[in-house]
């Protein structure tokens, strides 16, 4: 898959033939997502066409709602990861600024749309392009004057709630990464480099391996979880702690810290993913670091315990 970066208005075709065109900012890659993806993979298969996603550079929450901190399930890096699964020909990158913004629904239609090439348009029912009352899909037809067709797919629930990107955001914030797993149809997981820590973990012989991560990514609950984490192409399975390191009087700043089980090697300024399953415990500040130990030991043993009774994915 290739990714391309566009500029506003479109001024040359991706491909020179014409395309199918899914539309949406797909943060989290969600089962709602992954269906309107394999929606549009279908058409472009039986047109034999190009499949191309159009996403953003940015949720346009950061620019119609002025949300400077807006906090994201996905990288792009991570994105393109999951539409490559998808069978993505080209992820195409729409910067989303404030004159961007402004632009009308006609204007859309006429200056990407059109200009992108467009086959067929497959996007979600509450998919809008401008101003909500006029640019949604009810009335796309009317913008498109007959120059592409329309798919519209229909809401996805899971167990009578919409599959959003909003509500996976504040399943992960609540720990609750088992209905994160639900939602999304896949693990999440933060990827970055490792960073140098206190080695505080190698005191206490749990050796940890500190994820430096993009600073908009949604941080799970403080707490200890069952994860897996990947380094050099390789998945261990982990214990990693969100926290402030209380015991060890590091009040102040979020550590993500991974204990890699089976695992020894000087891996600083590697990149690392860490995929996560399960919220075991909460942050607790112990009176010693033998009890901190013993905690520690605890936890690998309920996580390896709990790994050794899932299906490995």
């Amino acid at each position: 898959m290739k990714i391309v970066h566009l500029t506003y208005p479109v001024k040359e075709n991706i491909l020179s033939s014409k395309i199918v065109l899914a539309l949406g900012f797909f943060d989290g890659v969600h089962l709602g997502h992954q269906r309107l993806v394999r929606r549009a993979k279908e058409i472009a298969e039986q047109k034999n066409l190009p499949l191309v996603v159009m996403t953003f550079d940015r949720h346009p929450k950061e620019i119609y709602e002025d949300k400077k901190n807006f906090k994201y399930l996905e990288t792009l890096e991570e994105k393109a990861d999951k539409m490559t699964e998808l069978g993505v020909d080209y992820l195409a990158v729409m910067p989303f600024t404030k004159k961007f913004s402004s632009i009308g629904a006609q204007d859309f239609v006429d200056n990407v749309i059109v200009k992108l090439n467009a086959d067929t348009v497959v996007a979600g029912f509450d998919y809008t392009y401008g101003p909500k009352e006029i640019a949604n899909m009810e009335h796309l037809p009317d913008f498109a004057k007959g120059r592409f067709d329309i798919v519209m797919m229909p809401k996805q629930i899971f167990e009578g709630k919409k599959i959003g990107s909003t509500e996976i955001r504040q399943a992960i914030k609540d720990g609750k990464m088992e209905l994160a797993y639900e939602l999304m149809g896949h693990h999440y997981v933060m990827s970055g480099t490792i960073g140098h820590g206190k080695r505080n973990g190698h005191k206490l012989g749990f050796p940890t391996a500190n994820l430096i991560w993009a600073e908009h990514k949604v941080i799970p609950k403080i707490g200890v979880y069952a994860t897996k984490t990947e380094i050099d192409g390789k998945w261990y399975e982990s214990m990693t702690s969100v926290g402030y390191n209380v015991t060890i009087g590091q009040p102040d700043k979020i550590y993500i810290e991974s204990n890699l089980f089976d695992f020894n090697q000087d891996v600083y300024g590697k990149p690392m993913k860490i995929k996560w399953y399960k919220y075991t415990r909460g942050e607790v500040k112990f009176d010693s670091l033998d009890e901190l130990k013993d905690q520690l030991m605890k936890d690998k043993t309920e996580i390896k315990a709990y790994f050794d009774q899932e299906v490995a994915n």
